[in-house]
């Protein structure tokens, strides 16, 4: 297996100086709102964007009020620590005649900036006409970027929905490319169990934030605008509309199915190493990964989507507990307002005022009662810890283990009699004397006790049927592959 390459060996070695905290101004967000600004103009053009566009995009943006005036304090200690010709070139090139910058030479500097650090790459044409076009990692780094700021809740319906549909689009069209429904549903649910993983991470994160001690207007501000807008319709699609259930179980029985389908395997192997540069044993290989891979996730949900409900409560619980102790804390606000009154009532009384001023509160509608113990916030006391009843076990005599064992195998036996298999299955030969496995009433094969006890019951004495072994391929009940057989109808007692 060869190792995959190191991203930082791929980059420009100085691609992220762009971002670099030192120097006379703190521009880093500057150039990441001018980026994604380019970003945006070059994400559905086909031709390159050309220079006045961009420089008429960056001018645009530092109109914003206090941009222009960061810039230029940057470019202008910049400039003169130029040495020699290239710092006069510079000052050549970016002063004009009356020797003050303007707002098209700040783009312009930004713009030599963002090219220098390999964000952008400057093509010129024989008319002397300049071309900014982005490079591939500049668009994968900037989408990133975008995700980030625009903060979109996470959906899992359309992904799920999408494989489940690629699922039943492979069983319904026998032209449908095998491979291609695995390879994108592998996809989707990828996509999914990321999505959830990076919710139960992100609403740890908000834990860890409500308990760093911040006051009741950061609090509020934590819980109801932040938390509210970004992992909120998350979280509450994730249990009605999004739910992972509703299409979980069709999409993991049809992938258990097609990994006990050799015949498949071989199919869908083929397809993808036609389509691809695999050879049809690295695409088996493939494949079967990707099967293992989406029923393993799929089925192993169930205790992470636990801990999103447990982080979730945790969370509100956390957050709530801590604004109603900053509101009415009985050390802090509540006694400092006690005292604010006070004072007030005793400045008052010094200037001989009798009465409220006409900007004091008006009184209540209804009176307050006094207050008593349980008026001032408490805070929440650890239970004593639960301890159960020991449990006492008897002790079964032989004699007892023998009655239960033989009351149990006559509720079993009562349950499904010799006498009641054989009607079934007697029920089933239509005046034929062999019934293949296959010619089984559906309601008797889809179930796979009643299945058992009539292979179990074949040699008992009670039932009118013998079993003999067939030969041919095995025949598929669901999950399971049961060999074939023929069921016989006896004659006088005997096969």
């Amino acid at each position: 297996m060869t190792l995959a390459a190191n991203p930082f060996d791929l980059l420009p070695t100085n691609l992220f100086n762009l971002f670099s905290t030192q120097g006379y101004a703190n521009l880093q967000r500057h150039y990441m709102a001018i980026l994604l600004r380019i970003y945006a103009l070059a994400e559905f053009n086909r031709f390159g964007l050309a220079r006045e566009v961009v420089l008429a995009e960056i001018v645009d943006y530092l109109k914003i009020e206090g941009t222009l005036a960061e810039v230029a304090a940057q470019a202008d200690s910049e400039i003169p620590s130029q040495s020699g010709a290239a710092g006069e070139s510079i000052r050549t090139h970016t002063a004009p005649l009356t020797g003050q910058q303007s707002e098209n030479d700040y783009a312009a500097y930004l713009l030599r900036r963002l090219d220098e650090t390999g964000w952008i790459e400057r093509e010129q044409h024989t008319d002397y006409s300049e071309t900014i076009v982005l490079p591939d990692y500049a668009f994968a780094l900037l989408e990133a970027f975008r995700n980030i700021q625009e903060q979109k809740p996470h959906e899992f319906t359309g992904q799920l929905y999408t494989a489940h549909q690629l699922v039943t689009a492979s069983q319904t069209n026998k032209d449908f490319s095998p491979s291609l429904a695995v390879t994108q549903a592998y996809e989707n649910v990828r996509q999914v169990v990321r999505g959830l993983s990076e919710l139960n991470h992100n609403i740890r994160r908000y834990i860890e934030r409500a308990t760093r001690g911040k006051d009741a207007a950061e609090l509020l501000h934590l819980q109801f605008d932040d938390y509210a807008k970004t992992l909120g319709p998350t979280y509450h699609a994730l249990k009605t509309s999004d739910h992972v259930s509703r299409y979980r179980q069709d999409i993991i029985s049809q992938f258990q199915a097609w990994q006990l389908d050799g015949e498949w395997l071989d199919g869908a192997a083929e397809d993808m190493a036609m389509h691809s540069r695999l050879s049809p044993a690295q695409a088996g290989m493939e494949i079967s990964h990707y099967l293992q891979f989406v029923v393993h996730q799929l089925e192993s949900l169930d205790p992470l989507l636990e801990d999103i409900d447990h982080r979730h409560m945790q969370y509100l619980r956390t957050s709530l507990r801590q604004i109603r102790y900053q509101l009415v804390n009985a050390d802090g606000s509540f006694k400092d307002r006690l005292a604010s009154l006070a004072q007030g009532l005793a400045s008052l009384k010094d200037e001989d005022l009798a009465e409220l001023p006409d900007d004091a509160p008006a009184p209540r509608q209804h009176p307050v009662q006094e207050p008593d113990l349980h008026s001032y916030f408490t805070p929440p006391q650890r239970r004593a810890p639960f301890t159960p009843v020991e449990v006492v076990a008897h002790v079964l005599y032989p004699a007892e283990l023998a009655e239960m064992h033989a009351a149990t195998l006559q509720d079993v036996t009562q349950a499904l009699s010799p006498g009641r298999v054989n009607r079934a299955v007697m029920s089933c030969f239509n005046g034929h004397k062999k019934l293949h496995l296959s010619e089984l009433h559906p309601a008797l094969l889809s179930d796979l006790h009643w299945l058992t006890t009539i292979i179990a019951y074949a040699h008992h004495p009670e039932v009118a049927y013998g079993l003999e072994m067939a030969e041919g391929e095995p025949v598929e009940v669901h999950s399971f592959r049961i060999a074939p057989f023929h069921l016989v109808k006896l004659t006088n007692g005997s096969s």
